[in-house]
């Protein structure tokens, strides 16, 4: 049976039914009746359902982090000597800056 064919004659036939204005007997006692059965949703559960699924990747991030970040700090010596050359540098720059200008 062709369901396109099947779906126009039952919407032909349901638009020949007269229309009613009134309203099923009981209609509204049966509606607050389901709703009454349907739990409210509890968004502090939702929450914390997500917190949890989250607690492991962030977990899993934070290792690769302390991992990676171990694995950067074993330089030289000298490698830690230049780093705080250049931080020194880097910071006293526009310090040097100031100064040769009131030099001049």
């Amino acid at each position: 049976m062709n369901t396109d064919s099947f779906h126009d004659t039952i919407v032909r036939a349901a638009r020949k039914l007269p229309e009613e204005d009134r309203v099923p007997l009981h209609f509204e006692k049966r509606i607050m009746a389901r709703l009454a059965g349907v739990a409210p949703v509890d968004v502090l559960a939702l929450w914390a359902r997500g917190l949890w699924r989250a607690a492991l990747p962030c977990l899993l991030l934070t290792c690769l982090t302390i991992l990676w970040s171990v694995g950067g700090s074993t330089q030289t010596a000298q490698g830690e000597d230049s780093l705080a050359a250049d931080l020194e540098l880097t910071m006293m720059q526009p310090f040097e800056d100031l100064t040769s200008e009131f030099l001049e």
